[in-house]
């Protein structure tokens, strides 16, 4: 009882510790040059709205979360974030999530999202498809991105190993007098991920998202709330 206590709390400890520095100020994004500057919001994409891992036997989940990227200006840039989810039926789920963001004034991102999982005679397999949507907020641009998921992941007792493929539809809207093109891009990232079910519920999870771009790195824990009968 005490070894997972102590577990738990040393995970809690490494997100806070991950998500407590918010690197921001003018070095996100990149304003120098517009491929840079598209580079560091392509590399924004695979930390923004990711989708949930795993249906539940609770209706209600509460998750925060830290998230890394190494941006252009040679920091990393570091994004904490907290999302309701709702589990109304199994095999359904659905969030809204509140990130802070990085940028001349740390702002923020919000996003939603549904998912659906499909059951096949194989219980320890699983297969979801969803879609999300999210908006950033910042004092010199709006980003906007429409993404579109598939997930398989295999189950083993409480661990779920699985990979996340998901299609980002980017849009950018920039202020005038910034430099920069309003553009659109079509993003592709893959999401492979592991998470535990400590107890009935507390759910940890380590994802690791990569696009052209290169890596990044989410920390996440969920508290299980309502356990169905």
């Amino acid at each position: 009882m005490l070894l997972s206590s102590t577990k738990h709390l040393i995970f809690l400890i490494s997100i806070l510790v991950f998500s407590s520095s918010l690197h921001a100020g003018s070095g996100f994004p990149t304003w120098d040059y517009a491929n840079l500057f598209k580079q560091d919001l392509r590399r924004a994409t695979l930390v923004t709205n990711l989708p949930n891992l795993t249906e539940s036997d609770h209706f209600i989940g509460v998750q925060l979360s830290g998230s890394q990227i190494f941006s252009n200006s040679g920091t990393y840039q570091r994004m904490p974030a907290a999302r309701l989810s709702m589990y109304p039926n199994p095999g359904y789920n659905l969030w809204v999530q509140f990130a802070r963001w990085p940028g001349s004034d740390p702002n923020f991102s919000v996003g939603t999202g549904l998912q659906v999982e499909f059951k096949g005679e194989d219980i320890q397999r699983r297969q979801a498809i969803g879609i999300s949507w999210n908006s950033i907020y910042d004092e010199g641009y709006t980003q906007r991105d429409i993404s579109i998921h598939g997930l398989y992941a295999y189950n083993i007792k409480r661990f779920n190993l699985g990979l996340i493929a998901m299609i980002d539809l980017h849009h950018l809207v920039v202020e005038d007098g910034n430099g920069i093109p309003d553009y659109d891009e079509t993003i592709y990232i893959a999401i492979p991920y592991i998470s535990w079910l400590f107890t009935e519920t507390l759910r940890v999870s380590i994802m690791m998202p990569y696009n052209s771009t290169g890596p990044g790195l989410v920390l996440g824990s969920e508290w299980l709330i309502g356990k169905r009968k």
